[in-house]
C-alpha cells in the first residue's frame, strides 16, 4: 500500500474543503477540512516514524526532504490553532502540504544512494531544528502576507466576504511575531548543530559552500527582523514585509541553491 498516496490524496481532500469555506458561509466545511487535515498529519507522522525504526532515512533528496519539511509545516499550523483560531490558514496550509508530498508519489524509489550520514541521529536533530524553524517561518509568511493584503483591502474601503474571514491585523501580526521569535532559536541551534556535524563528519566546521552561505544570509535577515521587533519597535506593514522577504530568501536557498549549487547538500543524495 503506498502510504504516500494515501496522505496525499487527503491533503487534497481538506484542501477543497478548506478552500471551499473561502466561498461559503458554512463554518462546518472548515471544520471538516481541518478533521481531515488531522488525520493526514496523524498518517503522515506514523509513516514518518515507521521510515526511521526501519532504518531508511526520512530526509535527502527532493522528494524526502519536502515530505519531511511539510510534516513540520502540519504540526506547526495545528499547533498554531490551538492560540489563534485561524482557520483561514488552512486553505494555505493543506495545498502546500498536498503539493510537497506529491514528489513522494511520483519519483520513482530506490533509484538515489543516499548518504549513510543521513542516518547519523545528529545530523537528524540537524535538520529536524532548521525544518521546524523554517516551518515556523512559513506559518509566519503566510501572516505576513495576510496582513498586507488585508490592510490594502481595508484602506482601500474594499471589504468583502472573504475579507471578514481573516483574523484580524493584530491577530496576524501576532502569530508573525510568535512564529518569528520562537522560529529563529530553532534555526540557530540547528545550523550550530550543523557546524558541529559537519567537523565530526567532513573533518571542517564550515566549507563555504552555496548552501551555506545563503544559510548564513538567511539567518542574518532573520536577526535583523528579531532586531526590529525587539530593539526599534517593527510591527504592521514593516514587520509583515520582512516576513515576506525572508520567507522568500529562503525558498531561494532552499530549491535554486539547494538544486544548482547544493555542495555537500545535494537534493539528488543528501541534504
Amino acid at each position: 500500500m503506498d502510504y504516500h498516496l494515501i496522505i496525499s490524496l487527503i491533503y487534497l481532500i481538506s484542501s477543497i474543503l478548506y478552500c471551499s469555506h473561502l466561498w461559503t458561509q458554512n463554518q462546518s466545511v472548515s471544520r471538516w477540512g481541518f478533521h481531515t487535515f488531522r488525520i493526514g498529519v496523524a498518517l503522515h507522522t506514523v509513516d514518518l516514524v515507521l521510515t526511521y525504526l526501519k532504518g531508511d532515512p526520512i530526509a535527502g533528496g527532493l522528494d524526502r526532504s519536502l515530505y519531511f519539511f511539510s510534516w513540520f509545516i502540519a504540526i506547526v499550523y495545528i499547533a498554531s490553532q490551538s492560540r489563534f483560531k485561524a482557520s483561514v490558514f488552512g486553505a494555505f496550509v493543506a495545498p502546500l502540504a498536498f503539493l510537497m508530498t506529491i514528489p513522494s508519489v511520483i519519483l520513482p524509489q530506490g533509484i538515489i544512494e543516499h548518504d549513510p550520514s543521513l542516518r547519523n541521529p545528529w545530523i537528524l536533530i540537524h535538520i529536524a531544528l532548521v525544518f521546524l524553524g523554517e516551518a515556523l517561518f512559513t506559518i509566519a509568511f503566510i501572516a505576513g502576507a495576510l496582513y498586507l493584503f488585508q490592510e490594502k483591502r481595508i484602506k482601500s474601503k474594499r471589504i468583502g466576504t472573504f475579507l471578514m474571514k481573516l483574523p484580524s491585523l493584530t491577530s496576524l501580526d501576532n502569530l508573525n511575531q510568535v512564529c518569528l521569535f520562537v522560529g529563529f532559536p530553532l534555526v540557530t541551534l540547528g545550523l550550530a548543530l550543523g557546524l558541529l556535524s559537519a567537523k565530526e563528519i567532513w573533518g571542517t566546521f564550515w566549507s563555504w559552500g552555496p548552501k551555506e552561505t545563503w544559510s548564513v544570509v538567511t539567518w542574518f535577515l532573520y536577526a535583523v527582523l528579531i532586531h526590529g521587533r525587539l530593539a526599534t519597535g517593527w510591527r504592521g506593514r514593516k514587520a509583515a514585509l520582512g516576513a515576506v522577504l525572508g520567507f522568500g530568501v529562503v525558498l531561494f536557498t532552499f530549491f535554486v541553491i539547494g538544486y544548482l549549487a547544493p555542495g555537500r547538500h545535494d537534493f539528488l543524495g543528501t541534504y
